[in-house]
């Protein structure tokens, strides 16, 4: 038996929200403008919600900067979740460089100390704010971090979703669970497990395939 020889299955937003609202039992012949707004609101709210379920790995991205010195603070890019990891770069070698809490950076005395760079506390306002100590004391370090972003907008339903293929069944049950708390209520239970069980798949898939090394050194900071 020949198989397709293919491996490029995707789904539009469309195709997502005609899926989700046939699990819901309405007929995606019956959508209206109302319908499709809704539904692209739910996918937005969706996806808020797994940026507090754990990393995912196709959303985090490696970012570059030059620091100057004396200037200890920067802004986060748009859209930072968290920083994973983060190193210093100084004429070729890199150096770890640590996350600290706010109580850790709040306890240190002299924050206008100029050094190199050993840690850093990320200030999650509004607009997240990275603050690194000691101060750069030049402007040709470079500091290399992995940051975790939020996940694109659903703007159009001609769009394909911010995520890969091996979570499309999750994409589908959350949006389909959701959709059933406004339009199919009696199905619900069955939905939000579904969409659970979906859910914890992926998650339990999403994880790096190194082996897990331990080493000397400590790192205080949030669980992954």
């Amino acid at each position: 038996m020949a198989t397709s020889g293919t491996v490029a299955f995707n789904m539009t937003n469309a195709e997502i929200i005609d899926e989700a609202f046939e699990r819901c039992g309405v007929d995606p012949s019956s959508l209206t403008v109302r319908h499709l707004k809704s539904a692209l609101r739910s996918m937005n709210l969706l996806f808020a919600d797994w940026a507090n379920k754990g990393v995912k790995l196709w959303a985090v991205e490696q970012e570059e900067l030059v620091l100057t010195a004396g200037d200890a603070d920067f802004p986060a890019p748009a859209g930072t979740v968290a920083i994973l990891e983060a190193v210093l770069r100084r004429s070729g070698a890199d150096t770890p460089v640590i996350e600290i809490s706010r109580q850790e950076w709040l306890d240190i005395p002299r924050k206008d100390t100029q050094g190199r760079v050993d840690r850093f506390y990320l200030e999650r306002t509004l607009t997240p704010t990275v603050h690194l100590w000691p101060v750069p004391e030049n402007s040709t370090d470079r500091l290399i971090y992995n940051r975790m972003r939020q996940l694109e907008d659903f703007a159009a339903i001609a769009d394909n979703p911010d995520a890969p293929a091996r979570w499309l069944d999750a994409l589908n049950s959350g949006l389909a669970a959701k959709l059933a708390v406004k339009f199919s209520p009696e199905r619900l239970p069955t939905l939000q497990a579904l969409a659970n069980t979906a859910f914890l798949d992926a998650k339990m898939e999403e994880r790096e395939r190194a082996d897990t090394v331990i080493r000397g050194s400590y790192r205080r900071g949030r669980g992954r």
